[in-house]
């Protein structure tokens, strides 16, 4: 909403009068900086460091009387660039996250990776896109999203439809387990520092229950999970899509709670 009010007072002087006002670059220079400034302070981010070149990003959501949810996500320095892997959920909250990247680490923030296609992953698709980053995700995630109403990636990564399926972006090994907390969900693996992003495919340390399994398939959950750790023994870290990140034992303790839910329903 700032955004467009500053863009309406713009117009509004080069449209009032036959002879057009011109804003001198250094008005507009000063404009863009308060936005960036205002915009940072209503959508803060906190990047946390866990290896070189390596950061995990958190912001907040807040649904209706509900207390703020935290969104984690990953900042991984690709030579001399940026790639995230995953955005914040909201547009403004995405454009904050890649302004304090971009001044975090002095470079420029070109792709992004969408593990899958629910709204705290894919409502801030639009705005990264705007900004020029390129978009990898699952071949399935941009009908998905499509037809949930959220915002629908341009791009997706034919290499992944498969279950079990990896391949490269850079320094980053992205793999699609196959159905879990959602039918899309990719994991990322850095190989330079042993850090697994699970993503939504695993529940923070502090969590005691699955979370939204609206679109989980917990047998196959199950399946994916044990895959992901026999495929990646060698992880030391492991971030989830909200809450506290640990070591292999978030994937031990999100089959449990699998095994729980599914010795109830039987």
């Amino acid at each position: 909403m700032k955004r467009i009010l500053l863009l309406s007072v713009v117009l509004l002087a080069s449209c009032g009068s036959q002879t057009e006002a011109v804003t001198p670059p250094a008005t507009e220079a000063l404009a863009a900086d308060r936005f960036l400034t205002e915009l940072r302070a209503d959508y803060p981010v906190t990047l946390s460091p866990i290896a070189e070149g390596v950061w995990v990003h958190t912001t907040h959501y807040t649904l209706p009387g509900q207390a703020p949810i935290p969104v984690n996500g990953l900042v991984v320095i690709d030579g001399e660039a940026v790639t995230l892997i995953d955005a914040a959920w909201g547009e403004l909250a995405t454009l904050s996250l890649i302004d304090a990247v971009r001044e975090e680490t002095g470079l420029p923030v070109t792709r992004l990776v969408v593990t899958h296609h629910h709204a705290d992953r894919t409502q801030g698709v639009d705005a990264a896109e705007r900004e020029g980053l390129e978009v990898f995700t699952h071949p399935d995630t941009p009908t998905l999203a499509a037809r949930a109403g959220w915002p629908v990636p341009n791009t997706s990564v034919a290499a992944l439809d498969a279950p079990q399926s990896r391949t490269r972006v850079g320094k980053i090994e992205l793999a699609f387990p196959g159905h879990g907390h959602a039918p899309d969900n990719l994991i990322a693996y850095l190989p330079d520092s042993n850090i697994l992003y699970a993503g939504c495919a695993v529940r923070g340390a502090e969590s005691r229950t699955l979370g939204n399994t609206l679109d989980a398939d917990l047998p196959l959950w199950r399946e994916s999970l044990l895959w992901t750790k026999a495929t990646y023994p060698n992880t030391q870290t492991v971030v989830p899509g909200h809450g506290k990140g640990a070591n292999l034992s978030l994937i031990d303790a999100t089959v449990a709670l699998i095994d729980a839910e599914l010795g109830q329903a039987n």
